[in-house]
């Protein structure tokens, strides 16, 4: 039996587009390899693949055997980058070092206006430029040049294989050229392009890996919530332990202003807790005794302890961190079309580069045009911009969610969010509040109200259900006194009775009404209006006649209606599916402005509802609590899980909302179109430069107009490229939505 099984990779020595096609292709080849994402963003890759058939040891090795080291885990953005920029910084400043001098020495005589006087002799500035360029190309360039080595070896070419060719043809050239210029010869040099080539695409490089650990910021945001410290109790003494070390069961002391080590529940204490940076909620929350608490949010000023019930790789903290890690290195469909192109890319374009050396051969022989322009189409034309496109905007996109309280589960679904046109919404718990309140209290006037509603208190405190409770909340609010009451008495499903100085009580539905022969006469009309409206009823009787009707119905979210008003706005559909009966949903519809009601459905018979959307060609998202739901959010195109605090679904659905809090879903619509933009403009400006720029290196213009492009030219228009696709994705991450 085929045993499925998920590997996370940490891979180095990725630099373009062409690196990430190249080990997709070769673990895709591999027996037992179901699926493989590779990330150049987050220089992680994910294999899908089948235990019995092939090992995790084999796939590392197919990884080796391509020309990349690869090792297990899940890549750590922080840690990656920090490296990245600092050898990043450390190769672009040696670089400098030695084409700084050599640009001053090549351009020497133009700086003055002297074209053919150099500092020194010409062989000696000859020599001196070939030793610079030397120390830049093969000392501080030497990453670039290895990578393109062992490509070559194994009969691949990439980015660094371009780089590699265009500056030692430069060199190589120049090399020629310098034993004429000993002989006594002139001839021209193009030391200073090898040199200033390696150095811009350094700094390019040097600039990128700054902005892409900026687009890193959601995830650093995220461990800085961690505390290095607890303050927990043994035997209520007080010791300081590492946060590392804090385990379930454990109690803890929170100071003021102090960071919460883990989550739990309130044992002793009232604190205020801001949850902002874990749910994006902006208010804090207070907090009672029995009510959980989240790892990594903040206490208020007022002290308090807590038991432990989760703690380090199973904390609520550490899910959003894997889910925002995990999301960052998925794909967005849309990147295949740049993979598909990035195949090939790098053959097409030693091919115009042959095509150009050919065509400037036999056309203008001798021109000094034709080693330039070769050069230039070789550096160009590298594909960085190409693999940069979709996974900086997906890492910049997921972070910047991930701030606003929203877990999107990468960029596979960040696409699907942006097609979507139909949204269905489960009822309770996701358009409501999902508790019980009293919507009307009608009482005769018969009986003096306070003794009206000093029995309901009396009797409702009794119990324990779901209806007595919001009965009771609701009457505390009104300060009234409870009154004494005998022979109580339960009627599971139907209600209670007692006595009041000798009166008899009934509370209860309409059924038990009617079988204890109480007059309802009076409130009749008041109880039928509210049970057609979808309410339960509950009715008081004293001395067998109806006092009073206390109506009860689970309130629309304050949000709900605007939310529903701005989707109806945008989407083809908008539909609330529920199992409640038809007049309850009917009038949670008209509250919230949804026409389109599926009611009195079953758990099972969700998920077809879902399909029965889809199969008319309409792209759905299912909105529910993420729990009950489960089924019918896996129907659906995307799945939205609207929950709150540590009772998070996390495998329930691809977006999870942080809090409940509805506003939240529009958000989430306008970051996925948002970001789907900026990946298609990233695409765009990656296939444009290339279309526009290759024949400008290549010189096709220049016989008519006389435009042509220097090999440093094409350096730095290579490296801004890259460049303005990475800062170009981090607007995502000041994105307003509200």
């Amino acid at each position: 039996m085929a045993t499925s099984e998920r590997l996370s990779l940490r891979v180095h020595g990725m630099h373009c587009a062409s690196c990430v096609s190249t080990i997709e292709k070769g673990l895709a080849q591999l027996d037992g390899v179901q699926s493989a994402q590779v990330n150049l963003a987050t220089t992680s890759a994910a294999v899908q693949f089948d235990s019995s058939r092939v090992s995790q040891q084999q796939i590392i090795a197919a990884v080796s055997e391509l020309g990349y080291a690869a090792s297990v885990g899940q890549a750590d953005v922080l840690t990656a980058n920090a490296d990245e920029r600092a050898s990043a910084r450390t190769r672009f400043i040696l670089s400098l070092l030695f084409s700084g001098p050599l640009m001053i020495v090549a351009m020497w005589p133009m700086l003055l206006g002297h074209h053919g006087e150099a500092i020194v002799s010409p062989s000696w500035d000859a020599l001196f430029q070939a030793v610079m360029a030397a120390g830049a190309l093969f000392y501080a360039g030497r990453s670039i040049l290895a990578d393109a080595f062992r490509q070559t070896r194994y009969l691949r070419a990439n980015m660094n294989s371009l780089i590699a060719m265009g500056t030692l043809t430069a060199f190589f050239w120049s090399l020629f050229a310098l034993r004429r210029i000993w002989s006594g010869q002139e001839e021209p040099l193009y030391f200073e392009s090898a040199g200033m080539i390696v150095t811009l695409i350094l700094l390019g490089r040097f600039l990128e890996a700054n902005a892409k650990g900026r687009a890193g910021e959601a995830i650093r945001a995220l461990m800085r919530l961690r505390p290095a410290k607890a303050l927990a109790l043994f035997n209520n003494v007080e010791f300081e332990i590492d946060a590392a070390t804090v385990r379930a069961g454990m109690t803890l002391k929170i100071r003021t202003g102090e960071r919460i080590a883990a989550d739990g529940v309130v044992v002793d204490g009232s604190p205020v807790i801001d949850e902002s940076m874990l749910t994006g909620e902006s208010m804090p929350v207070e907090k009672n005794s029995g009510v959980t608490v989240i790892g990594g949010s903040l206490n208020g000023n007022t002290p308090f302890t807590m038991r432990v019930t989760a703690a380090g790789e199973t904390s609520y903290l550490a899910n959003v961190i894997r889910m925002v890690s995990e999301a960052q290195g998925n794909k967005a469909p849309v990147q295949q079309l740049a993979d598909r192109v990035a195949g090939v890319f790098v053959p097409a374009v030693l091919a115009v580069a042959l095509i150009t050396l050919i065509g400037w051969q036999v056309l203008a022989p001798g021109n000094p045009m034709m080693i330039k322009s070769v050069i230039a189409v070789l550096i160009i034309a590298c594909p960085c911009a190409l693999g940069l496109a979709t996974p900086t905007a997906v890492l910049a996109g997921t972070g910047r969610a991930a701030r606003a309280g929203i877990l999107i589960r990468g960029g596979d679904i960040l696409e699907k969010l942006s097609r979507i046109n139909a949204v269905i919404f489960d009822k309770t718990g996701t358009l409501t509040y999902g508790k019980m309140t009293v919507a009307e209290l009608a009482l005769s006037q018969s009986v003096p109200r306070e003794q009206t509603l000093g029995i309901l208190l009396s009797l409702e405190s009794q119990s324990d259900h779901p209806i007595a409770r919001a009965i009771v909340a609701h009457l505390k609010q009104e300060s009234i006194a409870p009154l004494t009451l005998t022979k109580i008495e339960s009627r599971p499903g139907f209600g209670m009775t007692a006595e009041y100085d000798s009166a008899p009580v009934v509370l209860g539905n309409r059924a038990l009404m009617n079988s204890l022969a109480v007059d309802v006469s009076p409130l009749a009309s008041q109880a039928e209006r509210e049970m057609k409206n979808g309410r339960a009823v509950v009715l008081l009787a004293i001395s067998k006649k109806a006092v009073a009707v206390i109506s009860l119905a689970d309130r629309p979210r304050d949000d709900a209606q605007a939310v529903v008003a701005e989707l109806k706005s945008s989407m083809t559909q908008v539909v609330l599916l529920t199992g409640d009966n038809r007049v309850t949903a009917e009038e949670i519809g008209r509250q919230v402005g949804i026409d389109e009601i599926n009611a009195e459905v079953r758990p099972e018979g969700k998920r077809e509802v879902v399909e029965s959307y889809r199969k008319r060609n309409l792209a759905v998202a299912m909105v529910g609590d993420g729990i009950n739901d489960a089924p019918a959010l896996a129907a659906a195109d995307v799945g939205i899980a609207v929950s709150g605090g540590t009772d998070v679904a996390f495998e329930a659905a691809d977006v999870v909302l942080l809090r409940p809090d509805l506003r939240l879903l529009t958000e989430t619509f306008t970051l996925a179109r948002t970001s789907l933009r900026v990946i298609k403009q990233n695409l765009f400006w990656a296939f444009f430069y290339n279309v526009l720029m290759i024949p400008l290196a290549a010189g096709v213009f220049y016989p008519v107009t006389g435009w042509t492009l220097s090999p440093m030219l094409a350096a730095a228009a290579m490296a801004c490229s890259s460049l303005f696709v990475v800062l170009n994705s981090l607007r995502l991450g000041r994105l307003r939505l509200e």
